[in-house]
């Protein structure tokens, strides 16, 4: 699914629900008071509210907690699905050299009934190197990419300006207590990591639903923040922690690690039970987190 997709549905789903947003507004930080929170803002408070959630990603200002910068991060850009390349339109695709060079096709469905399939194109990238990619000519790039992947051709065909790429820094973060009094954080403020296992979205998407759910049976609001804490806490850190082992055989500059990946995790990777298991987790299901919300897979 498309971010912008996801993005449509949940912003029509608050504007039916009654929701009233204030754009142009740069949140700077939080007071608490005996009867609510006031936000903060470059040009004065913005009010007081009886909950706040942060849903201001891994930056947050409101976050008490620091994200600690990771060394690699990825470019990113959104293109025509190329139909004739060969790529499977139900699977992501990866190419490796070790775990320092990387570059992903992901199929992302159409953004409506109709439009064109479309692909997220991703390649890793250091950080520090981040500036060096942009001042270089994108040509010297591409032909890295195809030296690594020549079936990418079609794709890299589409991208005549560095500024079709966009630079994702990645970060990482665990609050040990995503709630204060009266503040709840969700998503990436909660906690922030890298995407090797894709569960960005799916945990944003359980986090609001384990918050609905606390509210739905707390007795109170200040109840329902410390219900919600204890929905999402294993779930998180059980995912938290599987990122944290992972990413570096993904995204580093190790030797070892990507020798044992691909001689050892790979052949592993297709046997039983451990198949079950790692198509389990890249969907999210390890931990049953909707199972603790009343519900189940179905």
């Amino acid at each position: 699914m498309q971010r912008a997709v996801l993005f449509d549905l949940l912003h029509r789903a608050a504007l039916g629900a009654g929701a009233v947003l204030g754009a142009s507004t740069r949140i700077t930080g939080a007071e608490q008071t005996g009867e609510g929170v006031c936000l903060e803002a470059e040009n004065g408070t913005v009010g007081s509210f009886d909950i706040v959630l942060d849903c201001l990603v891994s930056r947050s200002v409101l976050c008490p907690q620091p994200a600690a910068p990771l060394r690699y991060g990825a470019l990113w850009a959104l293109l025509d699905w190329p139909t004739d390349a060969g790529f499977d339109e139900t699977a992501l695709a990866q190419r490796y050299h070790a775990a320092s060079r990387m570059a992903g096709v992901l199929p992302v469905g159409r953004a409506e009934p109709g439009a064109g399939l479309k692909a997220t194109f991703f390649w890793s990238l250091r950080g520090p190197d981040h500036a060096d990619w942009r001042d270089a000519a994108l040509e010297r790039w591409k032909t890295q990419v195809l030296e690594l992947w020549p079936e990418c051709a079609p794709l890299l065909d589409q991208i005549s300006d560095h500024e079709q790429l966009a630079f994702a820094r990645y970060t990482h973060r665990t609050l040990g207590r995503p709630v204060s009094p009266r503040i709840a954080h969700l998503g990436d403020s909660y906690r922030a990591t890298s995407p090797q296992l894709g569960q960005g979205a799916n945990m944003a998407l359980l986090d609001a639903m384990a918050l609905a759910v606390a509210f739905r049976s707390a007795p109170d609001p200040l109840a329902a923040l410390e219900r919600y804490a204890a929905l999402r806490r294993w779930h998180v850190r059980l995912y938290q922690g599987a990122s944290w082992l992972l990413t570096p055989v993904y995204q580093s500059d190790s030797r070892v690690l990507p020798f044992l990946r691909d001689r050892a995790m790979g052949p592993l990777a297709r046997l039983w039970p451990i198949s079950t298991l790692l198509a389990a987790l890249v969907s999210g299901r390890v931990g049953r987190p909707l199972a603790g919300l009343g519900l189940e897979w179905p």
